[in-house]
């Protein structure tokens, strides 16, 4: 009898430590999970800008569209995100190029435009925005934090070429004035028209 209640109490404690041990390596994957999450999603924003990724909505992806109807030329989406915007204005036979520096979400721009059969219009850039040449677009479209346009104002002063035109949806450039906007609110698209 002894011995069926030593061996009932090994029974448990071994149960006990198994229950233990899957708890430890829960744990122990979610720790991983999350920092695996924070590396690839969010740390990159951090090490050249301050971008983080905002979801152009459907009116803003409209409203973009809308903005672009009878201009020519090429269209550029600086920290294009999931390439929604840079896919959208392809649809409509521009050739688009998108700049985004995390590679997860470059990683599905591509799929994206692969699938929708846009490849051929719509490229995409690992690359920090405040690198591309801005001179060979006459469409720029960005959607923004404010610090980062107080930088980029300049670089946009120093390439844009007459006839250019600046989308910018949900901030405005701090010193340039608008030639008009589109919505209200926080789904505000400010548009700047180089003469």
């Amino acid at each position: 009898m002894d011995d069926s209640i030593e061996m009932n109490l090994a029974a448990l404690a071994s149960v006990e430590r198994d229950r233990s041990f899957i708890l430890a390596k829960a744990i122990g994957g979610a720790v991983c999970l999350t920092y695996v999450v924070n590396t690839a999603l969010i740390f990159p924003w951090y090490k050249r800008t301050t971008l983080p990724w905002i979801v152009s909505t459907r009116w803003q992806v409209a409203g973009v569209l809308r903005l672009l109807q009878g201009r020519t030329g090429r269209v550029v989406d600086l920290g294009s995100g999931d390439g929604r915007l840079v896919c959208a204005a392809a649809t409509q036979g521009f050739h688009t190029e998108g700049y985004e520096l995390n590679p997860f979400l470059l990683g599905y721009s591509r799929l994206l435009a692969q699938r929708k059969g846009l490849a051929s219009l719509a490229r995409f850039h690992r690359r920090d925005l405040f690198e591309a040449n801005l001179r060979q677009y006459n469409n720029i479209v960005i959607y923004g934090e404010p610090i980062i346009l107080r930088r980029l104002e300049q670089k946009l002063a120093e390439e844009l070429t007459p006839g250019s035109r600046v989308i910018c949806c949900r901030y405005r450039l701090p010193t340039w004035v608008p030639t008009s906007t589109l919505g209200e609110g926080i789904e505000t698209i400010y548009v700047y028209d180089k003469v």
